[in-house]
């Protein structure tokens, strides 16, 4: 392959402002953010797109270098951003406006784009088009409407957001922003907490508090969501997250319906934010389908779009299929990297998260990289879905 599948997460830990530290990255990084921008530099990425239609890249334990071979489909990728802006929560992402409006002059300039109800079509119906990428940003940051809206209305870039239900009637930040705000403003050095063993977590950088975070975010995605809400009620009884700083941080459904008037699409992302593999049956119906229905009832349109809470494969529901098409769903978006071709389950589509990396070269490398590696196979079984849990520890995803 081009680069190690997964690389998302690099995305999610890139480059700061000029006056900021120099990040350390391992050799490897240093040496694929080389190769991204010489490629970038010289023109020599635009060869390789010629070929993104065409080609394929496959990997085998048995060869140290990746085989190309012919693809004679249909390509779609779907990005996954969460927010835009540098203030407030989510503090796992800062992506600079600037860097935003410059990704999406060069998508707007490469790729075909189009909405996300149009390209499920395509998928379908086994359109034969050229490389094709649709938008979508999770979870619903105020910044959205003042930073990315703009931009997209300025490059006429279809996009679709998806909404978690409670955030939007209460205005209340998601439960992981929460824990990572209380500890980003913690007085104390270290913690103490009951996780999968009795942990003692640092607090002694701001590098420590979030990864602190993560830790526990990770640790609550495996547990059942009767238990996870029960863990955050006790965790913000000790050490509550000042309100101040989770203030006006979601959409509210004015401003969602001006970005509605202006062509934004709006898809669902369940209640409350839960794991829904961790969701207890009697609570199913009000994270998936009563989510759709306040979506549309709000905005009298249909919501026929969901988009699976962190989203990796052990975060899906096993019998998801079905159930989301019960609820009325056409799609439904995981964050499994890869492209998805014709005749891809939707109700398991693949996306390429964005960070807040400040590199053009890099977010550009990446898209080749993900249309010319070989087609990932988005039918999970159910035996998977249960059996996988390879990507929790590493994961820094809260889509």
């Amino acid at each position: 392959m081009l680069a190690k599948r997964g690389a998302s997460s690099a995305l999610m830990s890139g480059a700061r402002e000029n006056s900021e530290p120099i990040p350390s990255f391992s050799a490897r990084e240093w040496l694929r953010r080389g190769l991204a921008a010489s490629l970038h530099a010289t023109g020599a990425l635009g060869l390789l797109r010629r070929f993104e239609a065409t080609r394929q890249f496959l990997s085998s334990p048995a060869s140290r270098w990746p085989t190309i071979r012919r693809f004679a489909g249909s390509k779609f990728g779907i990005l996954c951003y969460h927010r835009v802006g540098t203030e407030g929560v989510p503090l796992f992402s800062r992506l600079d406006p600037g860097v935003f409006e410059a990704q999406m002059k060069y998508v707007r300039k490469h790729y075909r784009l189009v909405p996300l109800g149009q390209l499920c079509r395509e998928i379908t119906n086994g359109d034969a088009v050229r490389p094709t990428l649709a938008i979508t940003f999770d979870d619903g940051y105020r910044d959205l409407y003042t930073h990315a809206f703009p931009v997209l209305r300025k490059y006429e870039i279809p996009a679709t957001i998806y909404l978690i239900g409670r955030s939007m009637e209460t205005g209340e930040s998601p439960w992981y922003d929460r824990i990572f705000v209380a500890l980003d403003n913690a007085s104390e050095s270290s913690i103490e907490l009951e996780m999968d063993r009795p942990r003692r977590l640092a607090l002694t950088s701001a590098a420590a508090r979030r990864k602190a975070a993560w830790e526990i975010v990770c640790f609550l995605r495996t547990i059942s969501d009767v238990r996870r809400r029960n863990w955050c009620l006790a965790f913000e009884t000790r050490m509550k997250p000042p309100q101040e700083k989770l203030a006006r941080r979601m959409l509210d459904w004015d401003q969602v319906r001006s970005m509605q008037a202006g062509g934004i699409c709006f898809g669902a992302h369940t209640m409350t934010h839960p794991c829904v593999a961790q969701v207890e049956a009697a609570k199913l119906e009000e994270e998936l389908c009563a989510s759709r229905r306040l979506l549309e009832a709000r905005l009298d349109a249909p919501a026929e779009d969901f988009a699976y809470p962190f989203g990796k494969i052990s975060d899906c529901l096993s019998t998801g299929n079905g159930y989301l098409a019960q609820c009325g769903y056409r799609s439904a978006v995981t964050t499994v990297e890869g492209i998805n071709s014709a005749g891809a389950n939707l109700m398991r589509l693949n996306r390429m998260q964005v960070g807040d990396d400040r590199s053009l070269s890099l977010f550009a490398f990446n898209l080749a990289r993900m249309f010319f590696e070989s087609v990932l196979e988005n039918s999970i079984s159910p035996d998977a879905i249960r059996a996988d849990g390879r990507s929790l520890k590493t994961d820094r995803s809260a889509s």
